[in-house]
C-alpha cells in the first residue's frame, strides 16, 4: 500500500523502533511501525521526520502496519529555518494528532492541512499566526464544529452591531439584546474582530495573503480560537 502525507507524531518503541502517527490522503490518521529506525545506519531513518511530505510504502502485518520504503515530496525548508514557523506549526500537526479519527479518510481536512503547511513554508514569517488561525477555523467547521458567526443564535436576527458575544458552550453569537447575564462561557468582541473571524473562516489562503491585520487583533483571535478548541475537546 502506499500513503502520501505526513507524520504528525514521532514515539520510541520497544528498544530500536518507532511509531510515525502518519496523516494521509488515503487513509486518514494511521500508526506506522519503523523496525529499527532508532538504529544509527538504518535505511529508513530518513523517512521519520517532521515538516516533509512523504510518499511511503507499508506493508500490513498481524499486528501492526510495517513501514517498508518511500520517498520525500517536498520538503517544507522554510519551516524547518524558522523556529516560529516550527513552533505553530507543531501546535498545528498536535491539533490533527489530538482530533482526528484512526483509520478514517479526511479529505477535506486533509486538503486544508498539506494547503496550510504550503503557505506557512511560502509566506513571510509574519503570516504565520494568520495562517494558524485561518486553519484552527476551518479545522473546526470541517469536523462539525462550524460557528455561527453571521446570526445571532437566540434570535436568529443578523449580526449588525458594534460588539457582539462568542458564546463559546453554544458555538456561536449572541447578540446585545439576546444576552441576558455574564457567564464565563461567553466573550465580548467587537464588529473589527467578528469581521477577521468570517474572513479566516469563509475567505481562501489567496486572499487571506494579501490582509494585513493588528498584532493585537491576531492575538484576541488566537485567544477566541483556542478556547473555542478547548470546548470542542
Amino acid at each position: 500500500m502506499v500513503l502520501k502525507g505526513f507524520v504528525l507524531s514521532i514515539e520510541n518503541f520497544g528498544e530500536n523502533d518507532l511509531n510515525l502517527i502518519f496523516f494521509s490522503e488515503e487513509e486518514g490518521k494511521i500508526k506506522i511501525l519503523v523496525k529499527g529506525a532508532r538504529k544509527p545506519q538504518a535505511k529508513l531513518r530518513g523517512l521519520c521526520q517532521f515538516f516533509i511530505f512523504l510518499e511511503l510504502k507499508v506493508v500490513k502485518g498481524k499486528r501492526n502496519i510495517h513501514l517498508i520504503g518511500g520517498r520525500e515530496l517536498k520538503v517544507f525548508k522554510n519551516i524547518v529555518e524558522s523556529f516560529k514557523k516550527i513552533k505553530e506549526t507543531s501546535f498545528l500537526l498536535s491539533i490533527l494528532n489530538g482530533f482526528s479519527p484512526f483509520l478514517k479518510k479526511e479529505p477535506k481536512i486533509f486538503a486544508l492541512s498539506l494547503k496550510t503547511l504550503e503557505k506557512i513554508n511560502s509566506l513571510s514569517e509574519e503570516k504565520t499566526d494568520l495562517l494558524k488561525s485561518a486553519f484552527l477555523i476551518k479545522f473546526l467547521a470541517f469536523s462539525g464544529f462550524k460557528p455561527e458567526l453571521k446570526k445571532c443564535l437566540i434570535c436568529h436576527k443578523l449580526l449588525l452591531e458594534n460588539f457582539v458575544f462568542f458564546d463559546f458552550k453554544q458555538g456561536g453569537l449572541i447578540c446585545s439584546a439576546c444576552q441576558k447575564t455574564k457567564n464565563s462561557d461567553q466573550i465580548k468582541i467587537s464588529s473589527e474582530i467578528l469581521g477577521i473571524l468570517q474572513n479566516l473562516l469563509y475567505k481562501d489562503f489567496d486572499f487571506l495573503k494579501e490582509k494585513n491585520f493588528s498584532e493585537k487583533s491576531l492575538i484576541e483571535i488566537d485567544d477566541i480560537l483556542k478556547k473555542f478548541l478547548v470546548w470542542r475537546q
